[in-house]
This record gives C-alpha cells, structure tokens and sequence, in this order.
C-alpha cells in the first residue's frame, strides 16, 4: 500500500494552483487537500486538514511565503515547508533555508523536480534548483572565507577516503552542479553518477546532497 503525502498549495495565481494539482494528480502518492491563496488563508487550512508538506510561493498578499514559514514555527505540528517561486533572490532564498525550509525551487523547473521535491522533502532530504544551489554555494564559500577556514573542500578530501571519481564528483558538487551537469562533465551517465553520489552523501553521514555541501563548506563533519 502506499503511503500518501498530504500537500496544500499557497499561490495567489489561480492558474499556478491548476497546474500544481493537475502536476500532482499524475502521481500515486501525492495529495493535494487543500488550496489557499496567501499565507494568512493557509494557516486557516492548516487547522481544518492534516497536511505533511506546504509548498507555498513566496510573494503574496496579506501574507508571503516567509512569514508564512516563521508563524508555522509556532505550531505543535509543523509540517514541511517548499518555497516555490517565479523571482529567485538571494536574500528570499538564505531567509526560507535558515529558518527551515526543505526546499527551495523555480516555478519554472520540470514538473518532475517539484514531485521529487516533495517526495525528498518527507524522506528529511532539502532541495534547492541547481541554478540556486550555485549561489548557495557560493554563500557558504564566502561564509568560510570570513570565518578564516581555508579550503574546506580540500580538507573534506583528505578526511574521507574517496575514490578518484567520488572526488571529482564531490568537487562538483559543492560548485552547485546537478547530477546530469555532473555526468556530463565526467562523461558518465546519470545513473552511475546517482549512486557515487549516495556513497559520498554516506561517507559524510549526509542526509541529503544540499546537507552534504552544507557538511562540507562549514567543515561539519
């Protein structure tokens, strides 16, 4: 039997919720049980229905997508929270990931990736759209520069005992890049890059690739 993920949707484009449902229609696990149109209406949701994941935009009205997800903290039960949005910010980003967030992903990916977002987000996993993840990267690199640790990519590797290709792969990684970036600068398929990429993310005692850089850039491991 499988197991269903309750998901309400917080957009103030009616046409967004449409596509979203019908996106998670497809699937066998996922459920959409309710719909709001800014945050102030979702926490009215949240109270009339069980909900796991909340994968809400981030500019609204009466309420926006961060506010949203610091007043959710306040509850007894919280449930995961997906930032979706048209407008990639840095400072919108860094906000929704330090107070939380599972996710952060363009309205413009594949319907695919908000599906797998969901699906990671529930498994403890976080997912950031690769062209954010770049940026996030970058964050956390000047972070490191700030706090004086040197090379900490460097350091990751001589720590971990890597293979020659789980350290180029790892390399990769932390610039942001995607497994089918990655497979294509390696010349590997997608597949086999997935699985040195599971390795690495259980050498480090990751829980997923976004916590794997994280680990690595902030020398947590």
């Amino acid at each position: 039997m499988i197991e269903t993920i309750n998901v309400l949707l917080v957009d103030d484009n009616p046409l967004v919720l449409s596509s979203f449902r019908h996106y998670f229609n497809t699937t066998d696990d996922i459920v959409v049980v309710a719909a709001a149109s800014n945050g102030e209406e979702a926490l009215g949701a949240l109270e009339t229905n069980d909900v796991d994941v909340i994968l809400a935009d981030i500019h609204m009205p009466t309420m926006d997508g961060p506010t949203l997800l610091e007043r959710i903290h306040e509850r007894e039960t919280r449930p995961v929270f997906i930032a979706v949005t048209a407008f990639d910010s840095d400072r919108t980003m860094m906000r929704i990931l330090r107070n939380g967030g599972a996710g952060y992903v363009l309205k413009s990916e594949r319907p695919q990736v908000l599906i797998d977002a969901v699906r990671a987000s529930i498994d403890g996993g976080m997912v950031v759209s690769p062209h954010a993840m770049t940026r996030l990267v970058g964050h956390m690199r000047d972070e490191s520069e700030v706090s004086g640790r040197v090379d900490p990519i460097g350091e990751a590797l001589k720590l971990q005992t890597l293979t020659k290709s789980e350290r180029k792969i790892l390399v990769l990684l932390c610039q942001g890049m995607s497994n089918s970036d990655i497979a294509r600068e390696l010349g590997f398929s997608e597949s086999t890059v997935k699985k040195y990429v599971s390795s690495i993310i259980e050498q480090f005692g990751a829980t997923s690739r976004l916590n794997l850089v994280v680990k690595v850039l902030n020398a947590e491991y």
